[in-house]
This record gives C-alpha cells, structure tokens and sequence, in this order.
C-alpha cells in the first residue's frame, strides 16, 4: 500500500512541478498532478494523519487546476491578467497558500510514516524537502517583482528554471527512496 501510494505523490509532482506549455497548453497539467495526490493520499491515510489533511487542502487544488490547463498566450507587452482578470490575483494567492498547505501535509506525513518506522534520515531528508520547495515557491513569486527589471528578470528565471528542474529531480528520487516505508 506505502508503495503504489509513494508511486502515485512521485507523479503527481512530477505534474504539479514541471510546466510546459505549447500554444496555451499545459503538455504536463497540473490537475493530473493534483488527481494523483488524491488517490496517493487515499491509499497513505491510514500511516498518518497528514495525508488526510493533505488531502482536504488538495480538493480546491484539484479544481483551481481545471483553470490551467489552458492559458491563452499573452499577446503584446504589458501586464496580463489572465481569463478572470483582476479576480485572478486572490485566486493565484488563494492556490499559493493552498498548495503549500497540501505540500507541507505531504512532507510531514512522510516524516511522519519515516519517524515510525525509526527512519530518522529520511525524516530529516523531508522536512529539507519541505523547505527547499517552500523556498522554491517564494522565488517564484519573488519573480514577478523581477518582471521591473527586463535583463535581471530573465537571467533570474531561466535560474529559477534550473533550479525548479534541479528540486523536481531531487524531490522524485527522496520519494523512490521511501518505498521502503
């Protein structure tokens, strides 16, 4: 059960943490990640209590999800807010806070399941994860206020993409490691 749960958080981040987009399009969308949370935390329930927490979080994201998948490309130069315009930004904030909550919930319960089984490492290793991601998601953020200064702003996320690859990678192995759990 630990391990088709494992697998199923392995691609979900793979979906929530890798974006690319062709014509609008999300190739990998986020609500394949989000989908793939929520059978994963079904099956890992049971071993804590915060992959049931994780789970109530990962409802909203599942939905919120829906309205990326296509994104029409922006056309001209200038600030762009999206198909709900000025409501898009307590929306964007909303999934901000809201996917951290369910990130969080998955890492701890990760901790939690290594802590049970004496697997102090491992713990150790996913509350680094945690931070690393929550990091992550702060530069993100951080990037819009680049967005000021053009020739910064793009050396700044074409980092933030080496980076985000760099972590993905590094969060997809962790999880492979925990199927020992």
């Amino acid at each position: 059960m630990n391990e088709k749960g494992l697998s199923k958080l392995y691609w979900g981040f793979l979906f929530i943490m890798l974006s690319f987009k062709i014509q609008g399009f999300d190739i990998l969308p986020d609500i394949v990640g989000y989908l793939l949370f929520a059978f994963g935390f079904r099956d890992l329930a049971s071993r804590s209590d915060y992959f049931s927490t994780a789970a109530k979080y990962n409802i909203p994201m599942i939905v919120l999800s829906i309205f990326s998948i296509y994104e029409r490309p922006a056309e001209g130069a200038g600030i762009h807010l999206g198909q709900f315009g000025i409501l898009g930004i307590p929306i964007a904030i909303a999934s901000f806070v809201v996917n951290l909550l369910v990130v969080y919930n998955l890492f701890m319960g990760i901790a939690d399941m290594a802590e049970k089984r004496g697997r102090s490492d491992l713990a150790e290793e996913s509350h680094d994860k945690w931070k690393k991601y929550m990091m992550l998601q702060i530069a993100v953020i951080l990037s819009f206020i680049m967005i000021i200064i053009p020739p910064l702003a793009i050396v700044y996320i074409v980092v933030l993409f080496i980076i985000t690859v760099i972590l993905a990678i590094s969060i997809l192995g962790f999880i492979k490691r925990c199927n020992i759990l």
